[in-house]
């Protein structure tokens, strides 16, 4: 038995020695509590609680969201990374301030998961976190809040890019109706739309730049008045930028917002709309700017909006048509114009809407053309090519009155069987009483 209990001593000590010449030689990096706040520079993982939401709708965030939030500290700068983990949560955002837009960057984005690092202060990253986000199987929009438990951080490792230049805690709020990419005729005047830019009180200039991409390597293009010509076929693009002084990114520069659109010069036009003007409602050498409008821009909100009632399943376009020296050309009356719908689209069913800027929808006369959706208008500007039909979604007071049936039912079921037995046993008692008589 002594024996035993020495080999044992001897085992356990060898392990401990082997252990703490790993840990001096950095082989093991021993995790300890420490807060983000009052600690070292580093990789901090946090655990939080959610608020804002109960029952169904907490459960729901939370099973679609990693239970960690990891936090960088570099100096007096602080990045919490949250991740969602399924591609039925889109849209999520962090709502400080008003009319305000928290900088962030995606570091992951793999379908399933998809990760936001967020700037924050010291006097934030203490606070209930406000956030929202759209739930696509609900078909809503989800408010919540995340708290850190910050006193009880983990301390995992250093902070692996102190290099890279990360987003100020605000960046300005860039407004503009442009899509993420566009198709024109090679040779035709392109020609930006506007953008504005805010951050709070403060208006911020937007400059627009271009390239020409071949190879691989970029060329800059010259803008003049919001303008460049597509000299050669193949991918274009123009990058709107604004910039404040009011925060700093994390190597001191100013705060900024950029957005990169793609243009492609196409030989001969387009493939993604088309005219034709067998009235001549257009002067000569017209052209057609086109492009498709995704997620994420002013525009194709407001269509989300106006559509909610309508269809879920709709497309955005913008349409310009562009004279030979890049002023606009507006028409005097119908013209023809063609959309390139999604392939997934029934054009048997297919409805087109003109979208004026006030948000107002025109419904237009549409027929399918091949890949295309066909129809007259006179105007230009935003058109919304859909499938009409929205889809049933349970309201969350629905999903509690069925878990309230279920409760109701399941009750009387086990009171009847309560009952049932008790009966079963009065007769069988009686029956005894009886035969022992």
């Amino acid at each position: 038995m002594r024996v035993k209990k020495i080999g044992t001593v001897f085992f356990a000590t060898i392990i401990m020695g082997l252990i703490c010449i790993a840990a001096l030689f950095g082989g093991v990096q021993v995790a300890h509590a420490e807060s983000p706040v009052s600690g070292t520079d580093g990789r901090y993982n946090v655990s939080y609680t959610i608020g804002g939401q109960s029952g169904i709708g907490a459960d729901m965030i939370a099973r679609y969201m990693d239970g960690t939030v990891v936090v960088e500290k570099i100096g007096d700068n602080y990045y919490a990374s949250v991740t969602q983990l399924s591609s039925s949560m889109e849209d999520l955002s962090l709502n400080l301030a008003e009319g305000m837009q928290v900088g962030y960057r995606i570091t992951e984005d793999n379908g399933s998961r998809k990760t936001y690092s967020y700037t924050l202060s010291e006097e934030n990253l203490s606070k209930a976190l406000p956030f929202s986000v759209f739930v696509a199987p609900r078909g809503e929009t989800f408010d919540f809040t995340i708290t850190l438990d910050l006193a009880n951080a983990t301390r995992v490792g250093d902070v692996e890019d102190t290099t890279t230049d990360r987003p100020g805690e605000f960046v300005p709020v860039l407004s503009t109706i442009a899509g993420d990419e566009y198709e024109a005729a090679q040779g035709s005047v392109f020609t930006v739309p506007a953008a504005t830019a805010t951050l709070g009180d403060e208006n911020c200039e937007v400059t627009v730049t271009a390239y020409y991409v071949r190879g691989g390597e970029r060329t800059e293009v010259e803008v003049v008045n919001n303008q460049f010509t597509l000299e050669d076929a193949g991918e274009y693009h123009f990058v709107y930028r604004a910039e404040s002084v009011q925060y700093k990114s994390l190597l001191g520069n100013n705060t900024f917002v950029e957005k990169d659109v793609t243009v492609t010069s196409v030989v001969g036009g387009g493939t993604l709309a088309k005219f034709e003007d067998a009235n001549g409602v257009l002067g000569e050498n017209v052209s057609i700017q086109a492009g498709r409008v995704t997620e994420g821009s002013t525009l194709y909100d407001t269509a989300a909006d106006k559509m909610a009632e309508i269809a879920d399943n709709f497309e955005v376009f913008d349409v310009s048509l562009i004279n030979a020296d890049g002023s606009e050309a507006v028409p005097s009356d119908d013209y023809t114009l063609y959309l390139k719908a999604k392939s997934t689209f029934n054009r048997n069913e297919i409805v087109v809407y003109h979208m004026a800027d006030d948000g107002t929808l025109t419904e237009l006369s549409a027929d399918g053309y091949g890949r295309y959706v066909k129809f007259d208008t006179d105007k230009t500007g935003t058109f919304i090519v859909c499938i009409p039909g929205v889809a049933f979604v349970m309201p969350m007071w629905g999903w509690a009155l069925i878990a309230v049936g279920v409760i109701v039912i399941t009750s009387a079921a086990i009171i009847l069987v309560v009952l049932t037995v008790k009966r079963k046993k009065r007769l069988k008692n009686k029956t005894d009483i009886v035969e022992n008589k």
